[in-house]
């Protein structure tokens, strides 16, 4: 039984959001950065993450199960389950996610959020992981994370909320991650092109 909802008098599921979750969610960003510029196209609200702060005992009570399936699909191209047994391993990588995934779910966008995210992005990179398997990854953890939605809330305007929250959150992720990517073959190839540059026999 799900005791994280109550029951109005009427018999009708009552909002499962928590206000009080409301004063603790905030987002701190430089107000001139592209990054506020993009959690503004995005529509990345307060409300969104009053939403997310409320799913977030959710998450917590599904958090295995959720990670457990994100890697069971990762087995399927067996280049990425080599990338994680020569770097670390999938029990090691499991509790990461398990707190990455948490994380998301806190209500609180500031720069310790982005540092994080840019460090494993950055990690991600230099192990060899490609952008396309991380999509791929990331398109499953939204399909759980639906399907949580769907299973424990049946309200169709809030379960609408929490949806529209959900992917407004990992878009935010993957643009981090994406950014980081960009950086890291922008370095690369600036390398690249001032070896050549000391390479080239001079006339």
């Amino acid at each position: 039984m799900n005791l994280l909802f109550k029951k109005q008098k009427n018999g009708q599921q009552a909002s499962f959001i928590n206000e009080e979750i409301g004063k603790s969610t905030y987002i701190n960003i430089d107000s001139n950065s592209e990054l506020s510029k993009q959690i503004k196209i995005i529509n990345l609200q307060k409300e969104d993450l009053v939403m997310l702060a409320s799913l977030k005992p959710i998450i917590q009570a599904n958090i295995e199960g959720i990670v457990s399936q994100f890697y069971k699909n990762l087995e399927h191209e067996g280049s990425l389950m080599n990338i994680i047994e020569d770097n670390s391993s999938v029990e090691r990588l499991k509790q990461t996610l398990m707190v990455h995934i948490q994380e998301m779910f806190d209500g609180r966008i500031d720069q310790l959020f982005i540092d994080k995210r840019m460090k494993i992005a950055h990690i991600h990179f230099k192990i060899g992981l490609l952008p396309k398997w991380y999509m791929c990854a990331f398109q499953d953890l939204l399909l759980s994370l639906i399907a949580l939605i769907n299973k424990h809330i049946h309200q169709q305007e809030e379960s609408t909320k929490a949806m529209e929250a959900i992917t407004k959150i990992l878009s935010l992720e993957q643009q981090l991650v994406l950014d980081a990517f960009q950086q890291e073959n922008e370095q690369m190839y600036k390398k690249t092109g001032a070896g050549k540059r000391q390479a080239a026999p001079s006339n």
